[in-house]
């Protein structure tokens, strides 16, 4: 609405701020038509908050759906971004090695064919503070996210901040199976990291 962003995108553009500056950006919108034709000169990563149909239907209001999404994506693609996904959370729903296998499907289908395609991945799966899960309480007090302390493993940060994470044998599964679905369906995806 303002034209910031097409600013920001352009100036970076343009080296104004040296050759190896970067702007990422992220967006669960779908309406990304004024972007396509700036001069961004690959310069500007464009990531895409993704997950599986059963989360994203739950859970997601208010955004584009995943097929719009994920059409962006390749609209942006093809005009020469580097794009990302950020699947995200990740939770082990039932038939979850199904449900995310669909997803990279869906954007192994959606990337196909696009020339250059600069690609990067971002994994986190679901996790909560005893604040987080306190403000998420009060906004939705019906929500049906799990978030049973007595079912997840505590971990402590660098800082001394508390979060629950799903068990280790979870984890693992879960870990394993994407780095190895995401290097058999998207092989020319980076896999930047997964938490």
């Amino acid at each position: 609405m303002t034209g910031s962003l097409r600013a920001a995108i352009e100036r970076a553009g343009s080296g104004e701020f040296g050759e190896r500056v970067q702007l990422r950006l992220t967006t669960k919108f779908d309406d990304v038509g004024e972007l396509l034709e700036l001069r961004h000169e690959r310069r500007t990563r464009v990531r895409f908050p993704v997950n599986a149909a059963e989360v994203a239907n739950r859970f997601e209001r208010g955004t584009a759906r995943m097929p719009a999404r994920l059409h962006a994506l390749r609209a942006m693609a093809l005009a020469g971004y580097p794009v990302g996904l950020t699947i995200a959370p990740v939770m082990p729903v039932n038939d979850w090695q199904r449900a995310y296998g669909a997803l990279l499907d869906d954007v192994s289908v959606a990337v196909a064919d696009v020339p250059r395609l600069d690609l990067t991945v971002e994994t986190i799966t679901h996790r909560f503070t005893p604040a987080s899960k306190d403000v998420l309480l009060s906004w939705y007090p019906g929500t049906r996210l799990e978030m049973d302390d007595g079912s997840r493993s505590r971990k402590r940060s660098k800082f001394g901040g508390v979060k629950y994470v799903y068990p280790r044998e979870t984890m693992t599964a879960l870990r394993s199976w994407f780095e190895a679905e995401l290097g058999r369906r998207l092989p020319v995806a980076k896999l930047l990291y997964w938490t």
